[in-house]
């Protein structure tokens, strides 16, 4: 049986910063993801007001293939985790790239859809094969049209190369203001050719006819996706 891929949609949204759409950018992906004939192989995992103890524990308990954060990222280039009294905490570049590089024999995808994120992504591209970033400040419709349409092209087989450049296109084709500096790392010595998420060929995805007849398994709050929720967590 063909492992399905495992993404792990992490949020942080302190009050002390401005109030982003992170549940419509989760519903988002979702919704794509099931548009896609292959969208039985992939698994979604969500987890808000995320803290930087939270990372390790997370990525022992899921092992995932591909890490989704949607935040907030500061000017210092820094992503904005959860802190105390729901303050914010930003994380250390070369930190987060040390502990991801702990799990990259699963961990292949990195996205950082929040601003500023450009340097922290292009340092994850050192020890991840793929990661996202963004150089500038994207607002919530470019973050959520973004992610939407990169999704849908993974759930239709796509690879990450390939999906990047639909993600770009969908910006393009709808205009949205402030949707240019998004880019896409890829880890120095990585085959141009490479497929991931890998697409079992042995395997006949359903035709769209089909599709279109297959009823949503559930609704989004049930379905997301397997969501645990974090108290849950807490005795692992």
């Amino acid at each position: 049986m063909t492992e399905r891929i495992r993404i792990l949609f992490l949020s942080a949204n302190p009050w002390s910063t401005s109030r982003i759409l992170v549940d419509e950018e989760a519903r988002e992906i979702f919704e794509r993801i099931q548009e896609g004939p292959y969208r039985e192989r992939f698994e979604m995992y969500m987890h808000t007001a995320i803290r930087p103890t939270d990372l390790q524990k997370l990525l022992l308990f899921y092992r995932p293939q591909i890490v989704h954060f949607s935040g907030h990222g500061s000017k210092k280039c820094k992503i904005i985790l959860g802190g105390t009294h729901g303050r914010g905490k930003t994380v250390d570049q070369e930190g987060l790239a040390r502990v991801l590089a702990l799990y990259n024999n699963h961990l292949r995808l990195v996205v950082l859809n929040a601003c500023f994120t450009e340097a922290q992504a292009r340092s994850i591209s050192e020890v991840v094969n793929y990661s996202i970033g963004a150089s500038r400040g994207i607002g919530d419709k470019v973050s959520v049209t973004f992610a939407g349409a990169f999704y849908r092209a993974l759930g239709f087989g796509k690879s990450v190369r390939e999906a990047f450049v639909s993600a770009q296109a969908e910006l393009a084709l709808t205009k949205i203001p402030r949707s240019r500096g998004i880019e896409l790392f890829v880890q120095k010595g990585l085959a141009a050719d490479d497929q991931f998420p890998r697409i079992d060929i042995g395997r006949a995805p359903l035709s769209f006819t089909g599709l279109l007849k297959t009823e949503t398994k559930c609704e989004f709050q049930i379905s997301v996706l397997k969501t645990i929720r974090q108290t849950s967590l807490v005795q692992v």
